[in-house]
């Protein structure tokens, strides 16, 4: 026979072990989402890296080249133009070159951060799909997002 403390008691352990489920469940889909999270911002950072590394081995790589080229062509010049002007030549052509290894180096950041964003709403909108809609007060239609 059944007494009423049993089934109290029985009913109080069905809540915790559903209580523990909803807990274990819930700390597997947060564990989850920090993976997925810590995998993005992974994969962004070496595409930052990657634009970051360009930029800097650009940078080596010109000033290497117009040391050694410095010369040669400073020669060159003066053998043409005063050795004022000459140098005023050689530093514009520089500074040419200086910002165009810029501007590569900045669209290279730049189409790392869409791409990071992009993931980023990707899943958002993965998330809130899951989700589903959201339960609207009555007489009113659920939101499907910015009119």
């Amino acid at each position: 026979m059944r007494t009423r403390d049993n089934g109290q008691a029985a009913a109080g352990d069905r809540v915790r072990d559903s209580t523990a489920r909803l807990a274990q469940d819930t700390a597997d889909l947060v564990r989850q989402e920090v993976r997925t999270i810590q995998e993005e911002a992974r994969s962004a950072g070496k595409r930052f890296g990657a634009g970051g590394v360009l930029l800097a081995g650009a940078g080596t790589c010109g000033l290497l080249a117009l040391w050694a080229a410095h010369e040669t062509l400073l020669l060159a010049a003066e053998s043409v133009l005063p050795r004022r002007a000459a140098s005023a030549v050689l530093a514009g052509a520089y500074a040419s070159g200086a910002a165009a290894l810029a501007l590569a180096a900045r669209s290279s950041m730049r189409a790392a951060a869409e791409a990071a964003a992009d993931a980023l709403d990707k899943e958002t909108g993965a998330l809130e799909s899951q989700k589903g809609p959201a339960a609207a007060p009555a007489g009113q239609e659920p939101s499907r997002g910015s009119d």
